[in-house]
């Protein structure tokens, strides 16, 4: 289930567990919504501490990172070092007028982890 702690050094509430495959990063608004979804959510600002915070996501076994496209700069070193990797995943999710396509969104995700973890009945813990 999911468990709220303080993520150290950015001052963002994070919501949910790395037992998980898929993470959301961004403006608060925006990831909000993808806990309904039983995503690990996590909001941040643009800057290193975002950065920093996608960074040990990865470390932590997150396969998938969806981040608002307010952060792009911020996470540039990140998203050129894993370019061309299968995992992790890193995608930019549209924060202004267009809203991202959920197909789309779980194709990334399939592709990214092996799995359709949102068919009924799927858990992402079987992904891992």
């Amino acid at each position: 289930m999911s468990s709220k702690r303080q993520e150290e050094g950015t001052g963002a509430q994070a919501t949910g567990t790395a037992d998980g495959p898929v993470a959301v990063v961004g403006e608060r608004d925006v990831v909000a919504g993808f806990q309904a979804a039983g995503l690990a959510v996590f909001p941040a600002e643009p800057g290193p501490a975002a950065a920093a915070l996608v960074e040990r996501l990865v470390r932590q076994g997150f396969r998938v990172v969806f981040f608002t496209d307010d952060l792009f700069d911020s996470l540039g070193p990140l998203l050129e070092r894993y370019r061309g990797a299968a995992v992790p995943c890193l995608v930019a999710l549209a924060s202004g007028g267009a809203q991202p396509s959920v197909e789309r969104f779980k194709e990334v995700v399939k592709r990214a982890v092996g799995a359709d973890v949102f068919a009924q009945g799927a858990g992402a813990r079987g992904a891992g």
